[in-house]
């Protein structure tokens, strides 16, 4: 895989639409606001470490619909957790374990990045200096023909199945994704 050092990332968000673009419009990632994450897991590739932290959503949220559906947090729930962290509050540690690596996300051009720049510039802090990756780009490039959904790549890749849209399940499976990606060369699919 090179000297290049990985860090797997996964944010789960309310999902909440605070503007007045309907998604049905625009697309689900179109036209969004996304400083909304409520959970965040990294793995560090060099270490094999783990992080994870639930995050307490920006007010603007907290009156708004959430995507229970999708990740099946109740708002009213997750606000009464325990632990719960102020993203500005973890943002150092989050930064440190960044900067100077490559972030590895399943969309992250589409939304795991998003969601980073934008958090960032609400809470005024300076995003981390990290490259990007996207596996669902990549998965689409080498397997046309096949579901690119992070779910399904699960089971045609590795016949599993996992608990989807828990940062920490999602960062683990990501993991073996982005592995087997980088055992087989890119030339075979060109």
């Amino acid at each position: 895989m090179s000297d290049e050092k990985f860090v797997i990332l996964d944010f789960e968000t309310t999902g909440a639409n605070i503007t007045d673009n309907p998604d049905k419009k625009l697309g689900y990632f179109k036209g969004k606001k996304w400083y909304d994450p409520i959970e965040l897991a990294l793995i560090d590739l060099s270490s094999d470490k783990e992080y994870h932290w639930f995050i307490k959503p920006h007010k603007d949220y907290l009156k708004h619909k959430w995507a229970t559906d999708i990740h099946g947090y109740e708002p009213n729930q997750f606000m009464d957790r325990d632990d719960l962290h102020e993203f500005k509050d973890i943002y150092g540690e989050i930064s440190r374990i960044l900067t100077g690596k490559t972030a590895v996300a399943h969309n992250a051009f589409r939304f795991d990045k998003e969601v980073m720049i934008q958090t960032c510039e609400k809470y005024n802090l300076l995003q981390p200096l990290c490259k990007w990756r996207d596996t669902k780009q990549e998965v689409k490039k080498r397997y046309p023909d096949m579901s690119a959904t992070q779910e399904d790549i699960a089971k045609w890749m590795f016949k599993e199945e996992y608990k989807a849209h828990s940062a920490l399940e999602d960062v683990r499976m990501l993991s073996k994704i982005f592995k087997k990606l980088n055992e087989t060369p890119a030339w075979i699919f060109v």
